[in-house]
């Protein structure tokens, strides 16, 4: 039994949100935690989930699937470190970006008095993630489940999931982009050779997928129409300010702009909280990219002459502040970080600063995640739907610019001050705790580990010497209050003397380590850890013993593996401890940030060589780092925006006079593509997860849970019909496959009946497949089947195409069911449920056909026939045309394909393949041979039989 469910903390609150996948209750999957960023302490709910969670999945880097992932890990820290968390390396990296950027903007990271996090935290966090690859099957819960991440092709490095158990095979994909971006590949539902769906994905039990959908316009058309108005703005003299995703869509914006651009000496200006971070990150994920940007990258790498690379951090000029645009006159392209346009994101300040120049466009290009929030970005975009509406008579088109003037009230928007006094001060008291907390933390399980680390070895020598354990337990017990009293005396005189026993412990673990990986002779300090034999000859046991199976020794890959170099809280911040010392480097001048004057007044305290070292946009984006990100650089405080705003004309009021626009390129499917991938997988159920981005009841048109319902629930009557034709329009008159397969109209299958389960999933209420008795249940008419080994050694195989091989298997099915109870009346759920498990038993041939005469003697019908072996059979596979013509060349018959891939032989029978409509594709169609009975034709039909096994 398959279980999914949108947990949140109540029916209509969306401040927290997470995918349940549950399997038999048995085994738990918590996918994508979001937050809204308003109230941290509405993910306390979460603890009764975490304590069933057996593993975590990650699917894009963007806020909306992982900014709750660092809030679980704050609040649950202990719940979390025991559960397996699982992205790619892309979404992992990425993902950090994204979360530094999300919380600082909602004040809970960074030099902010309400800050609960510091930016190492997120760093170990992220580091604990498990990274997979693209088709990489994953093996958890003890081998009982295999995750396979594919490439999702909406965000870099974004995936969508098939989960498999037992027979549940779940396909989890929240947001996917079936077209192919500039820089991405579409996502991996059909193989990019023939065009088929890929097997592995084929008829799932659940295909559970988002109902935001992209704009139905081409993406070469969309790029055109957003390439338009950034050109049209630049010729006005304007600014066209771009708000985006920084780990999502930013990539395809900057790299359409570049491409677009080529080199022109337009300024590109970028705002974000850690500089061009993204930027460097991407340039070193150009392998996770599509083809076309590898040879760009490949080109200009190996080019004599100097081209510019995809990606390359110095095409953007950073802004240390958004009131630098002020300053800033003339065309001029702005990206600013945060694509909802809130109190806090830069790309607020930067709308307040150019909102009110009429050469000025905002040029939306994806809509809020958390647009039931009525955030700034969902209100520019009804309001531009409204006026393109008006301006189109009635027809909406990507694209389309209109004018925007408009008074918006900002009473929630707040600046950012320095604190100051007292205020400073039990800031700076409680960071300094909070660090220290912190470190004795991991003095404890450093501490810890050591120990168990030195049991672990001294149950390996504790059969060879009893005395020496004696003697070394008496020393241990008479020195083991030194060392509770020098524990005690760190936490009494402060964070220097834990400092100093945090660095000697690690360095003393670290050469100890280093040493015995290196196979080094040891220089030990001689403490009561140490045996008298062990100080005067240090030797120690090799607890990595070198594993053999039957091909010999079996190899770590590991070994093999290059070590990531940014790791370990360098990820985000790489020049952080240049900072954070007690001489801090200040620079004062505005163009001295631009690299002009390096012997100015920023360069008093550094060295030539110091200056030499780093460009002058890596010394600013240092102190971007520096000023948004370092707990106690400068601590500030968050104060009501007020009268002292001079871009406000009232105190809580922000007057808008630009222009404004939207051009979808948030990089999701439309619904004609949905519904070809739908039809293609052909999922017995279909999840249709709820749109956030608009407002169900408020403004219907613009809700897509609605529109993909209805189309869904319309093809399903319009197959309906179809499958009513089909049964009509065969005839006696032509030889389709279910004539061919002789007996195959008396077998009942699952799929006989073509029906799709549409469902929508709502908050807080579970969807349950694999049960009769829940409403909204799917019935489970499928089992697994343990095959007896008796039975395994008398089959006989019969290959299909070379590529498959079928058996006709017989027996007797024995039900074994766990914890069932004796002691109540059972029923039909207690012996045939999703928990079930079914063996077939060997029955010799005379019994079971004896068997089968008792049957039919008991039965008015005599269909039943005793297994002689002459009864019908069934026939299996599927026959290809193309496959069909090889086999009729060589009987030295004449077969080519004419108009509309009909197979014509000898100019005289025509075999084609019929499909219904949606129903079926031209694949799995069936075939069709048009011609007057002859030698030919059974000669032609008994090719096809030969093509198929029966059993």
């Amino acid at each position: 039994m398959f279980t999914f469910s949108l947990i949140t903390p109540g029916k209509e609150d969306f401040s927290f949100r997470a995918a349940l996948l549950s399997f038999d209750n048995e085994f738990k999957i918590l996918a994508d935690p979001s937050w809204n960023g308003k109230d941290v302490s509405s993910v306390l709910f979460m603890e009764q989930y975490l304590r069933e969670t057996n593993i975590i999945l990650l699917s894009h880097s963007t806020p909306e699937f992982l900014s709750g992932y660092v809030l679980l890990c704050l609040k649950f820290p202990h719940l979390m470190a025991n559960i397996q968390v699982y992205s790619t390396l892309p979404v992992n990296q990425l993902g950090r970006l994204s979360t530094v950027e999300f919380y600082r903007a909602n004040g809970i990271l960074g030099p902010l008095d309400t800050a609960l996090l510091e930016l190492d935290e997120v760093d170990e966090w992220f580091d604990k993630v498990n990274s997979v690859k693209y088709l990489q099957a994953v093996n958890v819960f003890e081998n009982k489940v295999v995750i396979t991440p594919y490439n999702a092709g909406h965000t870099l490095g974004g995936t969508f999931w098939l989960i498999t158990k037992r027979i549940d095979r779940v396909i989890y994909a929240p947001a996917w982009n079936h077209s192919k971006d500039s820089f991405l590949n579409s996502a991996s539902f059909l193989s990019t050779s023939n065009g088929n769906p890929l097997s592995s994905l084929l008829r799932p039990t659940a295909f559970i997928t988002s109902t935001d959908m992209g704009s139905t316009m081409s993406h070469k058309k969309r790029t055109e129409k957003f390439l338009q108005l950034v050109d049209a703005t630049l010729a006005n003299g304007g600014a066209a300010l771009i708000p985006t995703s920084l780990s999502g869509r930013f990539l395809e914006l900057f790299h359409l702009i570049d491409e677009h651009l080529q080199g022109a000496p337009i300024p590109i200006y970028f705002l974000s909280y850690s500089g061009t971070k993204v930027l460097s990150y991407a340039s070193n994920l150009i392998d996770w990219m599509s083809p076309n940007v590898t040879s760009e990258w490949e080109e200009a790498e190996n080019s004599s002459i100097h081209k510019s690379v995809p990606f390359d951090p110095s095409k953007v000029d950073l802004l240390l502040d958004a009131n630098e645009l002020i300053q800033l006159s003339g065309p001029k392209i702005v990206f600013c970080s945060g694509i909802d346009l809130k109190n806090g994101e830069l790309s607020a300040e930067a709308f307040q600063y150019l909102c009110q120049d009429e050469k000025s466009t905002i040029l939306l290009t994806e809509k809020s995640f958390f647009g039931v929030d009525d955030t700034l970005n969902s209100i520019l975009y009804k309001e531009w739907h409204t006026l393109a509406k008006k301006k189109l008579n009635g027809k909406v088109e990507d694209g389309v610019a209109v004018p925007l003037e408009r008074v918006f009230s900002i009473d929630d928007w707040t600046r950012e001050e320095s604190l100051v006094g007292r205020e400073l001060t039990d800031f700076q008291e409680r960071i300094a705790l909070h660090r220290k907390e912190k470190l004795l933390a991991k003095v404890k399980d450093r501490k810890t580990q050591n120990l168990l680390n030195s049991d672990l070895v001294d149950a390996e020598d504790s059969s060879d010497d009893e005395e020496e354990e004696e003697s070394g337990d008496e020393q241990s017990k008479t020195v083991e209050p030194t060392e509770t009293a020098v524990i005690t005396a760190t936490v009494t005189t402060g964070p220097s003397i834990a400092d100093e026993l945090a660095a000697h412990e690690a360095f003393i673990s670290d050469h100890i380590k280093q040493s015995l990986e290196e196979n080094r002779p040891l220089d030990l300090k001689i403490t009561h850890k140490l045996k008298p034999r062990q100080a005067m000859f240090p030797y120690f046991i090799n607890l990595h013993k070198h594993k053999f199976d039957d091909y010999g020794a079996v190899v770590d890959i590991k070994d093999f593996q290059r070590t990531d170099e940014m790791t370990n809280n360098k990820i985000i911040l790489e020049g952080k401890k240049k900072f954070e010392q007690n001489d801090r480097r200040r620079w004062n001048d505005d163009n001295d940030r631009r690299g002009q004057g390096q012997n100015g007044a920023r360069g008093k305290n550094q060295t030539r060589n110091q200056i030499n070292k780093l460009t002058p946009q890596e010394q600013l984006n240092n102190q971007i780092l520096e000023k948004h990100l370092d707990t106690l650089f400068t601590p500030r405080k968050r104060v009501p925006l007020g009268a002292a705003s001079s871009y406000s004309t009232t105190k809580q009021q922000l007057r808008v006079r630009c222009g404004l626009s939207f051009v979808d390129l948030s990089g999701l499917v439309d619904l004609r593509s949905l519904s070809i991938i739908v039809s293609s997988l052909k999922p017995y159920n279909l999840l249709l997860l709820p749109d956030l981005t608009t407002n169900e009841t408020s403004n219907p048109e613009l809700n897509g849970l609605l529109n993909v319902r209805s189309f869904f629930e319309n093809q399903q009557v319009e197959q309906k019909q179809e499958e009513n034709k089909k049964n009509l329009f065969n005839s006696t008159r032509y030889l389709s496959l279910s004539t061919i397969r002789s007996g195959l109209s008396s077998v009942v299958s699952y799929g006989s009946n073509n029906k799709m389960n549409v469902l929508s999933v709502t908050n807080d209420e579970s969807i349950k497949i694999g049960t009769d008795n829940d409403a909204g249940g799917v019935g489970l008419n499928n089992f697994e089947i343990n095959l007896d080994d008796n039975i395994i050694d008398d089959l006989k195989w019969q290959s299909i195409d070379g590529s498959y091989r079928v058996a006709q298997v017989y027996g007797e099915l024995e039900i074994y069911n766990q914890g069932s109870s004796a002691k109540r009346s059972r029923d039909l759920n207690d012996y045939i449920n999703p928990s079930t498990l079914f063996t077939l038993k060997k029955v010799k041939k005379e019994d079971f056909a004896k068997r089968q005469l008792a049957v039919a003697d008991r039965t008015t019908s005599s269909s039943l026939q005793p297994l002689t072996g002459n009864g019908p059979k069934l026939a299996i596979g599927n026959i290809k045309l193309p496959d069909l013509k090889k086999k009729l060349v060589g009987r030295n018959l004449n077969a080519e394909f004419k108009s509309e891939g009909t197979l014509v032989v000898n100019d005289k029978i025509a075999i084609r393949k019929v499909a219904y409509g949606s129903v079926e594709g031209d694949d799995t169609g069936d075939i069709v041979i048009d011609g007057n009975a002859g030698p030919l034709y059974y000669e032609v039909k008994e090719c096809i039989r030969e093509m198929l096994a029966y059993v």
